[in-house]
């Protein structure tokens, strides 16, 4: 939980500037969210279970697949909303070489976890 609340923190602290600055907590929240629904989608490509879990047919509207995937959204970042707060996220500091080495972690975990992701659905495609 240490390490989820520190990477909250990383992106709270980088949402705070720039053109989300009004709304650090929830591209926070959206952008924990995501991490979270990478790997899932990795550990589901791996056991073959994609079309089973993720909603979605082939023969629904663009609004309709949208409004799917919010639904299926929503339970990961309301559980991430109660275990994070954004009082907790304010007071919160750490030393600047922590935060720096912090992001340069999260951005090679990131891109670490995107190549994989596509590795393992090219893989699954029979390309690689």
């Amino acid at each position: 939980m240490k390490v989820i609340k520190f990477v909250a923190f990383l992106f709270y602290r980088y949402y705070s500037t720039g053109g989300t600055r009004r709304i650090p907590y929830f591209s926070t929240l959206c952008a924990l969210a995501m991490m979270l629904y990478i790997h899932l989608f990795q550990i589901l490509i791996l056991i073959n279970r994609v079309d089973d879990i993720i909603p979605g047919g082939g023969n629904e509207t663009r609004p309709v697949k949208y409004l799917k995937m919010g639904l299926f959204f929503i339970p990961i970042f309301l559980l991430l909303a109660n275990v994070i707060r954004k009082k907790e996220l304010e007071q919160m500091s750490y030393d600047k070489v922590v935060v720096r080495k912090g992001y340069l972690s999260l951005v090679g975990y990131l891109i670490l976890s995107f190549a994989v992701l596509i590795l393992l659905i090219l893989y699954k495609k029979g390309k690689l």
